[in-house]
């Protein structure tokens, strides 16, 4: 645990935000790539990319906010101090995957074959992120007594006890996906598939994980797991066609979709 990288004289540079700011390069860049197979023109994904992680930010925030909602009623200002409290992955990624779905509708006519090529990259940025969520000390998993569980400094009030490291579990599961889905998506048989995999997996990958990790219950289940059926449903569904098979654009690197040029 190393929350704090370096300080430049009173500010602290946060380990987790360093992490999250590779993670969004990486991605941002895989998607790119994957973007040319479709015909995306690099510029063009580039800022659907930009646009999709600064409303993703914002959506997790506000979804972290609902999940607190006595503390951020009683200090609305401190909704604004991204620098306090935290995000929840699942409001990101309504947020982020809306936001881009919009944007490739709009300028590019095909949101399915836009959310194909951010499924992938959006599941490495959230591994890479719980490599962040370790150092900084957040999302803890229960007590545990197996032999590779984590033990918190005393200084983060976790006690002595080794924990799940459940942050790790998500992570490993989250890059089996996005090989499975980078697997699907060069053998896609119609546009939306890689998509729907990844959002209805990660919903059975957070339904799981979460049995490990500490937090209130909202009956038999946590808030995130109740979500993440939501996110399974959906996907199932999306898989199997019931929304729809659209052709898959093989753009292959060359000419862009039209609409798809210039900047958002």
């Amino acid at each position: 645990m190393h929350p704090v990288l370096f300080r430049l004289g009173d500010f602290p540079l946060y380990t987790y935000g360093l992490v999250m700011a590779i993670a969004f390069v990486i991605g941002g860049l895989l998607a790119i790539h994957l973007g040319r197979r479709r015909g995306y023109d690099p510029v063009f994904t580039s800022d659907v990319v930009l646009w999709s992680i600064l409303i993703g930010l914002l959506g997790a925030r506000v979804a972290f906010a609902v999940q607190n909602l006595d503390q951020y009623l009683q200090d609305p200002l401190l909704f604004l101090n991204f620098r306090r409290g935290g995000i929840a992955i699942q409001g990101g990624m309504l947020a982020g995957f809306g936001t881009a779905a919009w944007l490739f509708a709009r300028r590019a006519g095909s949101a399915r074959d836009g959310l194909d090529i951010l499924a992938a990259p959006t599941l490495l940025g959230m591994a890479l992120g719980r490599v962040g969520c370790v150092l900084h000390g957040c999302c803890h998993g229960k007590v545990c007594q197996v032999p590779w569980g984590l033990v918190y400094p005393e200084t983060t009030g976790l006690g002595s006890l080794p924990r799940h490291p459940v942050q790790f579990y998500e992570m490993g599961l989250d890059l089996f996906l996005m090989g499975f889905v980078l697997w699907v998506f060069l053998r896609a048989r119609f546009a939306g598939q890689a998509f729907w995999l990844a959002f209805g997996g990660y919903g059975l990958i957070r339904l799981l994980t979460e049995f490990f990790r500490e937090g209130g219950t909202a009956g038999p289940l946590t808030p995130a797991q109740w979500l993440s059926v939501l996110f399974l449903a959906l996907g199932l569904a999306g898989v199997t066609g019931l929304w729809g098979r659209p052709e898959v654009r093989r753009g292959g690197g060359g000419r862009p979709p039209d609409g798809a040029r210039g900047r958002v």
